[in-house]
């Protein structure tokens, strides 16, 4: 009776993911598609270049979203005139042509974002950006880490609740995506990047443990 009934259950499971697949990509469309209504469109923003100079070097390096901690030698980028930014920009519209940048940089940047727009829109984005053999590399929140540190009791629920969710203190401090290092180095791959490495995981950051990874645009073309 149950050889019998395999091959429906596997149907079943098919049409399934079928079913999924088809969910995931009408949400996508209603939310990110060209056609969606202008309460699912983006807000206008108009990108403001407050120091010139900076684009101006021969190996452009990019800080996306530095906030309070721009770092010197990179081009720090902000949705907010702090002191230190260089340009303020959306990170999915930035003022800087395809196939220029020596390395993009990130530090707690991409939990930010939701995963289908991360995958299909910023990754290859980004990529797109960095000259052949440009560096993109990423400071994240090690979910997996946090995890299993909550689990044996060495962190707390309320300190794993924030990095988990964000500290949800001004617009923008909320996220909406977790990683493990192998997790987002699938979505590196996944988006054109090669030479994946995960340079550190379960790194202490004040009462986060993150992990730094590392890619790299390809050396030959690859369409964006």
């Amino acid at each position: 009776m149950e050889a019998s009934l395999a091959p429906h259950v596997s149907s079943i499971a098919y049409l399934l993911q079928r079913v999924e697949m088809v969910r995931a990509e009408v949400l996508y469309e209603l939310r990110y598609g060209q056609a969606a209504g202008t309460e699912a469109s983006p807000i206008a923003f108009e990108s403001k270049v407050i120091n010139p100079a900076a684009l101006e070097q021969p190996d452009v390096r990019l800080n996306l979203g530095c906030g309070h901690v721009p770092l010197p030698g990179f081009v720090n980028v902000d949705m907010r005139e702090l002191p230190g930014v260089d340009v303020i920009a959306v990170l999915d519209d930035l003022p800087v042509p395809e196939g220029s940048l020596a390395e993009i940089f990130s530090a707690h940047v991409l939990e930010h974002f939701p995963g289908e727009e991360l995958s299909r829109r910023l990754l290859p984005y980004w990529r797109s950006l960095l000259r052949p053999g440009g560096v993109f590399r990423a400071v994240v929140p090690d979910i997996a880490a946090m995890a299993n540190g909550y689990s044996s009791g060495a962190i707390g629920f309320e300190t794993f609740r924030e990095v988990l969710y964000g500290g949800q203190e001004y617009q923008g401090d909320t996220h909406y995506n977790g990683f493990s290092a192998a997790h987002l180095g699938s979505l590196l791959a996944d988006a054109g990047f090669e030479e994946v490495a995960v340079i550190a995981e379960g790194r202490p950051n004040g009462s986060c443990l993150e992990f730094e990874i590392r890619a790299s645009a390809p050396r030959s073309a690859v369409p964006a």
